[in-house]
């Protein structure tokens, strides 16, 4: 028998009272961005919550409804819960932790990271784990590959000398997700919506920003997203996110900067 080790990216998510308010932000994040919790590891942080055990059904109920499946519990013992709930769930580590091997962002087998926190809360929420940059690799000719073969083809990137950045020279298309928890990521193109973007460091983007973008996984205060044009899905650093309805309509389709401060997302724009 052989056991083989594999990391994941996690979603977690503190609840909060009131829950119908909290839930409110979840369905937000859903009627934007329909697909973000399809598939995706979640764990609930109720740590130093002392959430009573019919809250916690409550949420767990809420989050069913929706369709967000939780596969453990952070910070509540065993003991106290019941027959039916996901299991108690602790060890999760800072991505800064996690090694990363250098080759292709885009192949899955080769990647490794760890938990994130998407802070689903109203104005502030509490911080989790983070992401980083790219360069130009000649050799790659999109325009002989096979329409089909282009599709499901992951853009390459190329980590610099020092390992803590790496480029994407493509447009990161619908559907794919670039993980990078150890440094910056820049993106030399575009990112279509329903694209994702992890950095522990900032994010560069030189095109237009449709996707999602999540910043200092982690846990960089720093980490600052960039981009030529401002039409994301969300945007996030350091646990701390925005979804496109709260947007200054100043900042759409204009080019941008966002960063972290006071326990807020500011946005800037870029001349």
């Amino acid at each position: 028998m052989k056991f083989k080790g594999k990391s994941f990216i996690a979603i977690v998510l503190s609840p909060e009272p009131p829950y119908q308010d909290w839930f409110k932000e979840i369905d937000r994040i859903i009627a934007r961005t329909p697909g973000f919790f399809i598939d995706r590891p979640i764990v609930l942080d109720v740590r130093g919550t002392k959430i009573p055990i019919e809250d916690l059904e409550t949420v767990l109920e809420g989050l069913s409804e929706r369709s967000i499946r939780v596969f453990g519990i952070d910070g509540i013992s065993g003991t106290r819960l019941k027959p039916g709930m996901p299991p108690s769930f602790g060890g999760g580590r800072l991505t800064a932790d996690v090694e990363i091997p250098e080759t292709a962002v885009g192949n899955e087998s080769a990647i490794e990271a760890t938990g994130h926190k998407t802070a689903s809360k109203t104005d502030a929420s509490r911080k989790a784990a983070k992401s980083d940059k790219p360069t130009a690799d000649p050799a790659v000719k999109t325009a002989e590959k096979p329409a089909a073969e282009k599709a499901n083809r992951q853009p390459r990137a190329v980590p610099e000398a020092n390992g803590s950045s790496i480029v994407i020279t493509e447009h990161v298309r619908s559907g794919q997700s670039i993980l990078h928890p150890d440094g910056d990521v820049t993106i030399v193109g575009s990112v279509s919506s329903g694209a994702e973007i992890i950095a522990g460091g900032s994010i560069h983007v030189y095109g237009a920003l449709r996707g999602r973008a999540l910043a200092g996984v982690s846990g960089r205060d720093g980490a600052r997203i960039f981009c030529s044009k401002l039409d994301a899905e969300l945007v996030s650093i350091n646990g701390l996110y925005k979804v496109a309805d709260d947007f200054d309509a100043a900042l759409r389709n204009a080019p941008a900067q966002i960063r972290f401060e006071d326990e807020s997302l500011v946005f800037e724009q870029l001349n």
